[in-house]
């Protein structure tokens, strides 16, 4: 989780160079399918939207198929999963109440705005996780890594600001709130998460939000799951398989063989997906500013892992989409 999550390019090595084995050429493409997976989330949500399901809908669905998937998962793998009421209750909450909001957030900037955008924007994540962690004295304040957060404010700019390329306003803005959020939720994220297994805290997380919006589906009187079209619960379902428990798996798995770093930086094209995905399934128009500004977040968001300063280690050492963002879900 998450994430789109538990992982994010942070808490991962100065460098990628100094490495005492051949690089895993299996790990990285486990890691391209992580990446995939978490890139497609946006174009099966708008999927489901147009087959008339709602945002609470497609999100109880996708939790609701995906938390048992990736308990079982756990089990399968052997992973301790009785944590302690203390822990558990942690990650239930930090699932229930921090990302849920962030996926709400996130899904509702995806019915106003196109999903490519949607992700530009929430991939602003990785310089503001950077910034907070220097603010708090986890990292220090390098060139390397003021040109990594430079490219990337340079490229949301331009995604936003050029004539002609009009975006909906409230939308942007729930953006934008997205990556702020999620920023908080990572920040916090690697504390709750020291000393958890990667793919426990993932069944945990996933079903703490699972556990809020069907309370809120139940809340709302069902709206916004009944009456869709076929199409829609199967894009709800492919979100919570292939975009949440899948990706996961395959991102954990790829993180084992080829290490944080590299992990990270090729979750880094995970809008590169998103944005590809938009055009060739969705439609979507890429002006200049779309594609030079998603250039600049992508590029920021690789250097801040390869060249970035040293960080203090925290949190569980999952990366963060494993610290909460890969393995808890994301978006």
């Amino acid at each position: 989780m998450t994430r789109r999550g538990l992982g994010n390019p942070e808490g991962v090595p100065r460098s990628v160079g100094s490495r005492a084995r051949p690089l895993d050429r299996g790990g990285l493409v486990l890691c391209v399918i992580s990446a995939a997976g978490f890139g497609s989330l946006a174009i099966f949500g708008k999927q489901a939207y147009a087959g008339g399901l709602g945002v609470i809908g497609v999100l109880a669905l996708r939790f609701a198929v995906a938390a048992p998937l990736l308990v079982g998962l756990a089990l399968l793998a052997r992973r301790r999963l009785r944590l302690g009421w203390p822990t558990g209750l942690r990650l239930l909450a930090l699932g229930g109440i921090g990302y849920a909001i962030q996926a709400t957030l996130f899904f509702n900037a995806l019915t106003r705005i196109p999903a490519g955008v949607a992700s530009l924007l929430l991939y602003l994540y990785p310089a503001l996780v950077t910034a907070g962690a220097v603010a708090l004295g986890r990292s220090r304040l390098d060139r390397a890594t003021v040109a990594g957060l430079a490219l990337s404010l340079a490229g949301i700019v331009l995604v936003l600001g050029l004539p002609g390329e009009r975006l909906d306003g409230l939308g942007v803005a729930l953006g934008l709130a997205s990556a702020c959020w999620y920023t908080v939720y990572i920040l916090v994220g690697e504390y709750l998460l020291r000393g958890v297994d990667p793919l426990a805290a993932s069944a945990y997380v996933t079903s703490g939000a699972a556990c809020s919006f069907l309370a809120a589906a139940v809340v709302v009187g069902g709206r916004g799951i009944e009456g869709a079209t076929p199409a829609a619960y199967a894009a709800a379902v492919a979100m919570a398989v292939a975009g949440t428990a899948v990706a996961i798996a395959a991102f954990l798995a790829g993180l084992a063989r080829v290490g944080s770093a590299w992990a990270s930086i090729v979750s880094s094209f995970e809008p590169v997906f998103t944005v590809a995905l938009g055009v060739a399934v969705l439609g979507d128009r890429l002006g200049p500013g779309k594609v030079a500004g998603g250039v600049a977040v992508v590029a920021g968001a690789v250097l801040l892992p390869l060249l970035g300063g040293a960080r203090e280690p925290v949190g569980s050492g999952l990366q963060p989409e494993y610290t909460p963002t890969r393995g808890s879900t994301r978006r």
